[in-house]
């Protein structure tokens, strides 16, 4: 049995699970190579037309007639629906779609979930904007519902969802919510869908006490119009989000807490809850956008029917490249590459593309679809935003031997971070060693790495002259993590990058000078 879980919203992505375990993802930006694309995932769907599906699932942020009836149409031209077969609409509320994908895959048998994001479905006078659950199995109580509206309203308001009931705290307010509040005050500094810049420039701030105490008192969409453009206001946010975020959990804390929807990706904010509940299982889902909801949607088919369901133990879940021989102009291949190769070029200061099985799902690039460079060169940061083409006061990220982290960071001995979910503060020594992955805040988002989670990238560390490598995604300034090989050849051809190691190959592909 295979069923098809579509995401037609925000992120659109498409995947298919077959027997519990999924068989095909990817996501319409990826393909179409534009970022944050919406709507129907086309693309997507013309990679599937070989399968035939049992179950089709379409999630998307509120009931939309004419998206369904233009999605049904698609499937019925591309010769995917059966006759009569029905899409389900999984469409209201959005956040038991992140609710799915991230208590599956917390391996959690029971736990308290936080989804906050931008904003969900439409619920009574607003939309709902914070939910969190108490999840065991198929078993769901809603305990706390936030909804945004600019209508101010006294009314009861009942709900047709699965676990809220008359014990369900429902706040009908008119302050933006967590999410929204980042995103705008983000489109403010001219970030608009690019928090994480915003988070990378507010580091360089420092709190304006009288600012943050009138957030405080009420933060109203004609307020956030108002409020001013630079670096000590970007700190004042971060902290504001940061001490609102932790309020909430601090209100409704738990033994075992998920945290999802688009605000798990302030890591900075991850790595202060960490800290401040130590003795708390914490799971921070890494498919926390949207792009994860089509993955979510068929959970809870799954959850429902009482059929089993293998947890992803990793997000390499897209596509692999296929290395094509007929499209090198000034580029060569050399084959027979081990890691020590790799390692003499990184010796060098020379960025290194590493090439290997399907690609990273989400925003994160985990080692398969990575650029790596030496951390501990004088020049490394202005080195890769230089092929890069990126604002030299962003951040970069690393990756580290497992067994290392609490060597290098402040974490607790034998902590975890396979999803560069959480940016921890790093030593003095690391400091020293390794300044430019040291953001100036002192933190360093961080990619945990042993021989399970990563092979590959756990050889390159582990005889390299240090156990950490500067990691960040293959993709140019503007443009989606590679995809194809076209993808790495367009790369390697518009930039200053000269080296691509396809490691499942043993092939190195070389720019000539």
């Amino acid at each position: 049995m295979i069923v098809c879980g579509i995401n037609i919203g925000h992120l659109s992505s498409l995947t298919l699970m077959k027997n519990g375990e999924i068989i095909y993802y990817n996501e319409e930006t990826k393909i179409s190579r534009k970022k944050l694309i919406s709507g129907i995932p086309f693309n997507c769907i013309d990679q599937i037309k070989n399968y035939k599906l049992d179950y089709i699932y379409a999630t998307s942020y509120d009931w939309d007639k004419v998206e369904l009836t233009n999605l049904k149409h698609y499937l019925d031209f591309k010769n995917i629906l059966k006759k009569d077969q029905e899409v389900y609409c999984f469409f209201k509320p959005h956040h038991l779609s992140h609710l799915y994908k991230a208590y599956v895959d917390s391996k959690f048998k029971k736990a308290r979930v936080f989804v906050i994001d931008g904003r969900g479905s439409k619920w009574g006078p607003g939309f709902e904007v914070c939910s969190i659950y108490d999840v065991e199995g198929s078993k769901i109580n809603c305990i706390y519902k936030e909804i945004y509206t600019l209508t101010k309203s006294t009314k009861k308001y009942s709900f047709d969802e699965a676990g809220v009931n008359k014990n369900t705290l429902i706040n009908i307010t008119d302050q933006i919510g967590l999410g929204a509040f980042y995103a705008l005050i983000s489109e403010k500094f001219n970030f608009k869908d690019c928090e994480g810049k915003f988070m990378g420039l507010q580091s360089y701030g420092k709190v304006n006490k009288d600012l943050l105490n009138d957030l405080n008192k009420n933060l109203t969409l004609d307020k956030i119009k108002k409020l001013p453009v630079n670096v000590d206001a970007a700190k004042t946010y971060q902290v504001y989000f940061e001490n609102r975020y932790q309020k909430l959990v601090k209100k409704f804390k738990s033994s075992n807490m998920i945290f999802t929807g688009g605000t798990a990706l302030n890591v900075v904010n991850n790595y202060k809850l960490k800290k401040l509940f130590p003795k708390t299982k914490m799971y921070f889902e890494p498919l926390c956008g949207d792009e994860g909801n089509c993955i979510g949607t068929i959970y809870n088919h799954y959850l429902n029917n009482n059929q089993k369901i293998k947890p992803i133990e990793n997000i390499f879940l897209g596509e692999q490249i296929k290395i094509n021989k007929s499209l090198l102009k000034d580029e060569y291949l050399k084959s027979n590459i081990v890691s020590k190769d790799i390692i003499n070029i990184l010796n060098k200061g020379e960025v290194v593309g590493l090439i290997q099985g399907k690609a990273e799902a989400g925003p994160r690039a985990l080692g398969n679809r990575s650029l790596l460079l030496d951390p501990t060169i004088k020049n490394a940061k202005e080195k890769m935003n230089s092929i890069k083409k990126r604002e030299s006061f962003r951040p970069f990220a690393c990756s580290i031997l497992e067994k290392k982290f609490n060597t290098f960071f402040h974490v607790e001995e034998k902590e975890e971070s396979p999803f560069m979910m959480i940016a921890p503060l790093a030593k003095e020594k690391t400091k020293n060693i390794a300044p430019s992955i040291v953001h100036v805040d002192g933190t360093c988002r961080v990619q945990t790495i042993n021989s399970k989670n990563n092979f590959q990238l756990n050889e390159l560390l582990k005889n390299f002259k240090i156990p950490i490598l500067m990691n960040t995604s293959f993709n140019l300034a503007g443009f989606p993590i590679v995809e194809t090989f076209e993808n790495v050849l367009h790369t390697l051809r518009n930039s200053e990058l000269r080296y691509v190691y396809f490691s499942d190959e043993k092939k190195l592909l070389i720019k000539n000078d």
